[in-house]
């Protein structure tokens, strides 16, 4: 889900705004969950009742040039149905209100991290290109909660050979060269506190306060999404 479903919701907003004069996006610093963490000045930018999720508040700030965003909800739905479900890398394709993705798989695991790759379609009639992105996840502890966070292998890290045939079967494809964030579970008596993470730059030519625009408008439905698929599991 994750990352998958952040780009797959980005680029549905993002395609019917999109003109031809667009300027290609500048890359910044690589975030890590470190640096995200380290953050104390988030600046709320707004907040949206969701059917699923109850109160959404959308905050933003920036880390080396990126920005960052962080979606904050309190709901009636234990972590471990939730780290399930933010772990579920095939299962975007399914459940995922919006997403696209057509094709996920895990790479490989090791102790707490597991490495995985996904691509989501864009539809034909858009201005916009796949995407695709291959990452390390890792399962965290932390205060009492759990985390399940990702950063991007750089051309597939371990998986080379894999990744060097995955953009040689999709030439057309980009892999947004900005990706890492996080999602956190917090006990909070019978209910949870769920931090949603998001450091990106989509890549391509997507200006970037449209990529802003996009994002905080998609945030609620991914939390909603997750926590909707989480009350069944």
């Amino acid at each position: 889900m994750r990352a998958a479903r952040f780009f797959a919701t980005f680029v549905a907003t993002v395609a019917v705004v999109l003109v031809s004069t667009m300027s290609p996006a500048v890359a910044s610093a690589q975030p890590t969950w470190s640096t995200i963490q380290a953050v104390s000045d988030w600046t709320q930018h707004s907040q949206k009742q969701h059917k699923d999720a109850g109160t959404i508040t959308i905050y933003r700030t920036q880390i080396d040039g990126t920005h960052c965003f962080r979606a904050n909800a309190t709901v009636d739905v234990a972590p471990e149905p939730m780290m399930e479900v933010a772990m579920d890398i095939e299962g975007t394709m399914e459940w995922a209100s919006t997403a696209n993705v057509t094709r996920a798989g895990v790479l490989g695991r090791s102790g707490s991290s597991m490495d995985y790759y996904q691509l989501m379609d864009v539809p034909g009639w858009t201005m916009t290109k796949d995407r695709y992105w291959f990452l390390r996840g890792t399962v965290r502890k932390e205060g009492g909660g759990q985390a399940f966070t990702w950063e991007r292998l750089d051309d597939g890290g371990p998986y080379a050979s894999v990744y060097e045939k995955f953009v040689a079967a999709y030439p057309k494809a980009i892999e947004p060269p900005i990706n890492a964030g996080g999602w956190q579970f917090t006990p909070s008596g019978d209910e949870t506190e769920i931090n949603y993470y998001i450091c990106s730059d989509a890549g391509g030519t997507i200006p970037e306060n449209v990529q802003v625009m996009a994002t905080t408008t998609t945030l609620p439905d991914t939390v909603g999404d997750l926590v909707r698929e989480a009350r069944t599991r």
